[in-house]
């Protein structure tokens, strides 16, 4: 029997037993189930059910219940998706073999990996992964954002009376498997509060600390550190300090949804790798099983297809934004497509893009921009939708009836592509081409006079 200390990525693992620990979904990427996995050794690993497979693995896989699980790959986390310190994670699906065993005393029923506030801190903005932190509740606080969304402020103290506030938001207090704001009783009571894969992030120079995707509040665990907690307070802990609210974030807003536009590519974006193999049938990643291509929904893959997984940074004299890249737009950059591209340089580096799309970089292109808005009206997005050279012609002669330069508008295959680097300013007015629009009266009353 395998253990999860034996996998590796890209490796062939063998049948693993687990137990399912924890359950989330991604608020954007919703095509993505999460798991949270422990072996009896006390490994944990995150299991993935996505896309084709997501239904299936959500009807097979049950929070607290063991599994054998067989036949699956073991991808390289991204930043978006990492949790713990692993490195990888399991990509599980229909081709997968998942079977129920009974309950087990030697595989722990709980897991978490508690820090205190002073290691958290020393963490910082960008831990390797998102710790667990335990504590006596002191004051939770029903708060709204400036926007009217709603969320809950816990402050706990730790064993040492270090006191940390932590923000639960919205995508936490709403589901009930992850937070039950019933079980939670201020002073007097002495109510221990363990929350999971804490997520920090700066405000105003100052490190604070929220709810992940991935975050579960759990009121009194049965584990040693409650039972040590409890001792150890008795009655009250001392007030805490009010936590300044957390302000919306306000975004210029766009009146068009479509602009064309001259603007320069300023830096190029990707996570591990800037192309995706995926399967040809259902189109979801596929992942290397030692020399061959796996589909956890189709099996063993003769040929895959490719995906780009491109954003950029793009900026004119006016403003500079965040932007997807569509396949029709990259492939203009790339001169060929992705799989004749890859065919003809088979030992191509998926970690590091080739000179012949970074030398776009500086230059002023044409552009079509699409903006695209998500389920929640603040969080705006843009594409590329069409990329060229800004046509140069001579003005000699002005010809009798001047051609209409035009850019051709592609609309991408696919209209919900990988979440992105967020956007950070949204542009204003970007510069639109003014140099065909005076010529062509000029050209027709020129035209007029040589007739005459």
């Amino acid at each position: 029997m395998t253990s999860i200390s034996d996998l590796k990525t890209d490796g062939i693992g063998g049948p693993l037993q687990v137990r399912i620990l924890r359950k989330w979904k991604h608020d954007v990427r919703k095509y993505e189930t999460w798991y949270l996995a422990v072996d009896r050794f006390v490994d944990v690993i995150q299991i993935l059910g996505q896309r084709t497979n997501q239904s299936y693995i959500e009807f097979v896989l049950h929070v607290s219940q063991c599994y054998t699980i067989s036949d699956y790959s073991c991808p390289q986390l991204d930043n978006y998706q990492k949790f713990l310190q692993n490195e990888f994670y399991i990509d599980v699906g229909l081709k997968s073999i998942i079977q129920p065993i009974p309950d087990t005393l030697t595989i722990p029923k709980t897991w978490f990996r508690f820090v205190s506030k002073s290691h958290l801190i020393d963490l910082g903005e960008r831990p390797p992964y998102y710790p667990d932190y335990i504590g006596v509740l002191s004051k939770i606080r029903d708060c709204t954002k400036a926007g009217g969304e709603s969320f809950v402020l816990l402050i706990l103290t730790d064993e040492s009376g270090s006191e940390l506030a932590i923000n639960l938001w919205k995508e936490c207090i709403t589901n009930p498997d992850k937070f039950n704001r019933d079980s939670l009783h201020p002073p007097p009571a002495t109510t221990v509060v363990a929350v999971t894969n804490l997520k920090p992030s700066i405000y105003n120079g100052v490190l604070r600390y929220g709810s992940s995707h991935a975050t579960h509040i759990y009121v009194n665990p049965d584990i040693p550190e409650t039972i040590a907690l409890i001792n150890l307070f008795t009655g009250p802990s001392r007030p805490a300090p009010p936590l300044s609210r957390t302000p919306s974030t306000l975004y210029d807003m766009k009146t068009k949804n479509r602009s064309d536009l001259l603007a320069s590519i300023k830096e190029f974006h990707y996570q591990n790798s800037w192309f995706q193999p995926i399967c040809p049938i259902c189109k979801d990643p596929i992942f290397k099983r030692g020399e061959s291509w796996y589909c956890s929904a189709h099996g063993l893959i003769e040929k895959p297809t490719y995906m780009y997984k491109l954003t950029v940074t793009i900026t004119d004299a006016t403003d500079t934004i965040s932007a997807l890249i569509s396949e029709t737009s990259c492939q203009k950059l790339l001169k060929s497509s992705l799989e004749n591209f890859i065919s003809n340089n088979p030992h191509i580096n998926r970690n590091t893009l080739p000179p012949i799309i970074t030398n776009h970089k500086e230059q002023t292109k044409k552009m079509s921009i699409q903006m695209l808005r998500a389920s929640t009206p603040d969080n705006i997005r843009f594409i590329i939708i069409d990329i060229e050279d800004p046509t140069t012609r001579a003005q000699t002669s002005v010809p009798a009836t001047p051609a209409q330069p035009q850019m051709t508008r592609m609309q991408p295959s696919d209209t919900t592509p990988e979440p992105s680097t967020p956007v950070q300013h949204v542009a204003r007015a970007l510069t639109y081409d003014p140099t065909e629009s005076t010529p062509r009266k000029n050209a027709k009353r020129t035209a007029k006079q040589q007739a005459s």
